[in-house]
């Protein structure tokens, strides 16, 4: 077995690192948690331009990872969300992620159209597959446009305002000088974000990374980072599962 195994997986976003903490410590994987990048809320009032967009429209709501989805109910309030996702019986729903699928479910949406692999293009194609129509979509200042980009090719209007600001942290995380001194096992990359921010902070650092998709991959790689596994499905146990099987090997 791998001596890897035997030292903390890193986990560095700014929200969400419990769900993949959880799921690796399950499996009998440290993990150390420290965020590398700093996650605040968008302005109110392009969120509730969405909400109104939403009310009185048919339309497609497509949440494209947790925290547009749980920044958007925080900055209008979830009850008014649920509330508008209840009464008006013209919005269809889709979503990227296990994270952004439950968070929906949470609000009372009942049907959510998901890609088996979750990406922005795999989803794309799925939604290729019904007739044009408009989207809204919140999403965080450093969104990939992949999907509102391939919508609008296809004739769909899309609406998108962003509702949460992705930064790097402002001070140098503690974990660091773990990374520099070898202490740490591999670094889990969610986005291409997260690989500027530890390329920012560490920029020679030879600890290996896992990525949660291809282009947190193809951003890893131009940083010069080595990456030992870039994951299919993103959902923190199929992560964890990924981990554990590379470093057993």
């Amino acid at each position: 077995m791998s001596t890897l195994i035997n030292r903390p997986i890193l986990l560095i976003r700014g929200t969400g690192n419990e769900r993949d903490a959880k799921a690796l410590e399950s499996l009998g994987i440290s993990t150390l948690s420290d965020s590398f990048t700093e996650i605040t809320p968008g302005e109110v009032h392009a969120a509730q331009e969405l909400l109104e967009r939403a009310e009185n429209s048919q339309c497609w709501i497509i949440i494209t990872s947790l925290n547009a989805i749980d920044f958007w109910s925080s900055l209008v309030g979830p009850q008014t969300l649920s509330r508008l996702f209840s009464t008006n019986p013209s919005i269809k729903f889709a979503a990227i992620g296990t994270g952004s699928t439950d968070a929906l479910k949470a609000l009372g949406v009942k049907e959510i159209l998901t890609p088996e692999v979750q990406s922005s293009q795999e989803l794309l194609k799925l939604l290729a597959n019904f007739p044009v129509s408009n989207a809204i979509i919140p999403a965080g200042n450093l969104a990939m446009p992949v999907l509102p980009q391939g919508l609008r090719a296809m004739g769909w209007e899309i609406d998108t305002r962003v509702v949460y600001i992705n930064t790097i942290a402002a001070t140098t995380p503690k974990s660091v000088q773990a990374l520099n001194q070898g202490e740490i096992a591999a670094v889990l990359l969610r986005s291409p974000s997260a690989a500027r921010a530890l390329a920012h902070f560490a920029p020679a650092s030879q600890t290996p990374v896992f990525c949660g998709g291809q282009a947190t991959a193809k951003a890893a790689n131009e940083l010069g980072f080595k990456v030992l596994a870039v994951a299919k499905d993103p959902g923190p146990t199929a992560v964890a599962d990924l981990i554990l099987q590379t470093l057993e090997e």
